[in-house]
């Protein structure tokens, strides 16, 4: 995206805020492949999953439209609740697919996360994640802008106020607690089997 295309994300989210059901609609027009990228990269590894890259993105928008309030202060923010609810499409997605089974079937998801090894069980990630939400949630919220809204360090820090520094600080510890967390369960669902 170009400095225009931010400057021209902002005015239509400050529209869509005011009411504007046109900008809102433009803001999605103008940021939809990033949208793209974001699900993309959600869904790379994850093998028999119905959902397409265009399903995710559409639900998503489906979900953040129908909110009754509009707090997202910029571009970043947006992109940021986006990816949030993309991933909540996932594990929705994941659920549903499971309770219409008679046998319980792993769902995973790809990890790019250092350390990690492979696919992570989509279940045992959401778990660590609302733990580590309990412990410290500018930790989570950090780990879903950086790993599934693939944001950077300047953008997730322009999101929660604070310092580059700061993102960078609780990134390498949120990232080190959930690697644990997830080798920890990982551990514990093979001795149950």
């Amino acid at each position: 995206m170009t400095e225009l295309d931010d400057i021209s994300a902002e005015l239509l989210l400050q529209e869509w805020r005011e009411g504007n059901v046109s900008a809102r609609d433009q803001l999605f027009e103008l940021l939809y492949v990033q949208l793209r990228k974001i699900s993309a990269n959600l869904l790379r590894g994850e093998g028999d999953i119905s959902l397409t890259t265009g399903d995710l993105v559409n639900e998503a928008v489906m979900r953040v439209v129908s909110a009754t309030t509009i707090d997202i202060s910029d571009k970043a923010h947006f992109l940021a609740l986006s990816a949030r609810t993309m991933r909540r499409v996932l594990i929705d997605h994941a659920r549903k697919t499971n309770a219409n089974k008679r046998h319980h079937q792993k769902v995973t998801m790809q990890t790019h996360l250092v350390g990690a090894q492979g696919n992570v069980d989509i279940h045992h990630l959401e778990s660590a994640l609302l733990r580590l939400k309990v412990m410290n949630t500018s930790w989570r919220d950090i780990v879903e802008m950086r790993y599934y809204g693939g944001m950077s360090m300047e953008e997730i820090a322009c999101v929660l106020g604070c310092s580059v520094s700061t993102v960078k600080r609780d990134w390498r510890v949120a990232r080190a607690w959930l690697l644990d967390a997830l080798e920890e369960q990982k551990i514990t669902a093979q001795l149950s089997d």
